[in-house]
């Protein structure tokens, strides 16, 4: 690997002559500078960042967090934070939790001995120790925000923020859409305890039912997840109870494509007999082979404003946390009632 020895020896400068004319130095004349430069062309010259990074005390590192890279809502996320992050002169360095509590703090433990400066995580559902990640942050001096979803007393960390959605006003958006159409007997599939956006998205669909003539009925309420499996598991859950229906909301997109298939495998036809909406509006929402209406969330701009965030948070300021706005998108998955 070429080094700045042979380019001082080649011109017959300095090292550091060498050193300040790659760095743009003011004391370095332009004449020099670009000499150095087409040198450092010519032996394909790679600087040393590890080096820099010594040198500095900044390794420009910023740990990214995610479930998984599969899912494209988590994919544009980080497309969002990796073109935000490298105007901003960071890299990123990525890993999964598989929305597992104990690999979510595996993985900020390998992040934090690659010396990042910071943290975009994706928080993991969990039923307890839901601060272990942020108590590990706080302890180790690193900022963190948060994206699409943060456990409740989050705000007790002052090196802590997040970057969410307005996920209840796009629940009671999609739920009122449904009850203009008709519908009265709308069933939610909500999302993983402990979750924000969970609880979010519930207290939209529970206000719009209950501000409306029909009222809320809890048992028109069954717990799903994250995923298609766990739509699939609550969609045949709700036909189990035999709890009458004509319309389903989701918790995001791939609990609305699972409940789909068990409705398209028991007969029922979507959306003639069951209109569906989820959230989130993904890759999948718009091919699956009914397209899902649902509502849109801005995921590349998530990713964007958290690295500004973080980016305020290093350094030193104080910041709020931030909702993005979102808007529903009304495609083929629903329709008026039969009957109606």
């Amino acid at each position: 690997m070429a080094t700045l020895k042979e380019i001082a020896r080649s011109l017959d400068l300095s090292v550091m002559a060498v050193s300040k004319a790659l760095r743009d130095a003011p004391d370095i004349s332009s004449a020099t500078k670009a000499r150095v430069q087409e040198e450092a062309r010519r032996i394909n010259y790679v600087p040393n960042q590890s080096a820099r990074n010594l040198r500095s005390r900044h390794s420009h590192l910023l740990g990214v967090v995610i479930p998984n890279i599969n899912n494209t809502y988590y994919s544009n996320l980080v497309w969002g934070i990796e073109r935000q992050a490298e105007s901003m002169g960071f890299q990123i360095l990525l890993a999964h939790s598989l929305d597992q509590a104990d690999a979510e703090v595996a993985e900020v433990r390998r992040l934090l001995a690659r010396q990042v400066e910071g943290i975009l995580l994706v928080p993991a559902v969990r039923w307890q120790n839901r601060f272990m990640t942020l108590e590990l942050l706080r302890q180790a001096g690193i900022p963190v925000v948060m994206l699409d979803r943060y456990p409740a007393g989050a705000e007790q960390f002052p090196q802590a923020s997040w970057v969410v959605s307005r996920d209840q006003y796009g629940v009671e958006q999609a739920v009122r859409h449904l009850l203009e159409l008709g519908h009265k007997e709308i069933l939610y599939l909500s999302g993983p305890n402990g979750s924000s956006a969970s609880a979010a998205r519930f207290g939209g669909y529970k206000k719009t039912m209950a501000d409306s003539e029909i009222g809320h009925d809890d048992r028109r309420v069954f717990l799903a997840g994250t995923d298609i499996n766990s739509g699939r598991k609550a969609m045949i859950q709700a036909l189990s109870e035999k709890v009458p229906f004509t319309a389903v909301a989701a918790f995001n997109d791939h609990v609305a494509i699972g409940a789909a298939e068990v409705l398209e495998q028991q007969g029922f036809r979507v959306p003639s007999e069951v209109s569906l909406v989820g959230f989130g509006d993904g890759l999948l929402a718009t091919h699956f082979r009914v397209p899902l209406t649902t509502v849109r969330v801005p995921q590349i701009e998530l990713g964007t404003a958290a690295v500004f965030q973080l980016n305020e948070l290093l350094a030193g300021r104080s910041i709020d946390p931030r909702e993005l706005p979102v808007e529903l998108v009304i495609r083929f998955s629903t329709a008026k009632p039969p009957g109606v």
